[in-house]
C-alpha cells in the first residue's frame, strides 16, 4: 500500500488541478457570462428585446437569455444572481435583469442604457 501512496497523491492533485482548470462556468450557482434574465409576457422584457432586436445588439455583445416564469432552473439561478448583487429578494425579485458576470442592471431602462454604451 505504502508503493501506491505516491501515485493515489499524484493522481488526486492531477484530478484537481483538471477541476480547477475546466471549472463549470458557473460558481456558487451565479453565471461568470453574461446573461439577460427575461419572463415570457413581461411588457418591460418587451421593451429590451426590442431594443436589442432594433439595434443589433446581440450581434455585437455575447450574452445568453433565460427566461424564468417557465424554466425554474433558470429562476434559481437569478435568485443567486440577485443575491450576489445585495438586491433585497424580500420586495420580490422583477425582470428584465441583465448580469454582464460581476453587476446588475434591472430595468429597462438600465439595460438599455448599458447596452448604449456597449454597442
Amino acid at each position: 500500500m505504502k508503493k501506491f501512496l505516491p501515485i493515489i497523491i499524484t493522481l488526486a492533485v492531477i484530478a484537481l488541478g483538471a477541476f480547477i482548470i475546466f471549472m463549470p462556468n458557473k460558481v456558487s450557482g451565479v453565471p461568470k457570462e453574461s446573461v439577460l434574465y427575461i419572463g415570457d409576457g413581461c411588457p418591460h422584457c418587451k421593451i429590451v428585446e426590442d431594443f436589442i432586436s432594433a439595434n443589433g445588439v446581440d450581434k455585437k455583445i455575447t450574452f445568453a437569455t433565460k427566461e424564468i416564469f417557465k424554466d425554474s432552473d433558470n429562476a434559481a439561478e437569478l435568485l443567486q444572481v440577485w443575491r450576489r448583487c445585495g438586491l433585497n429578494e424580500a420586495k420580490g425579485m422583477s425582470v428584465p435583469l441583465f448580469w454582464d458576470g460581476t453587476s446588475c442592471y434591472l430595468g429597462d431602462q438600465e439595460i438599455t442604457n448599458y447596452f448604449k454604451t456597449k454597442i
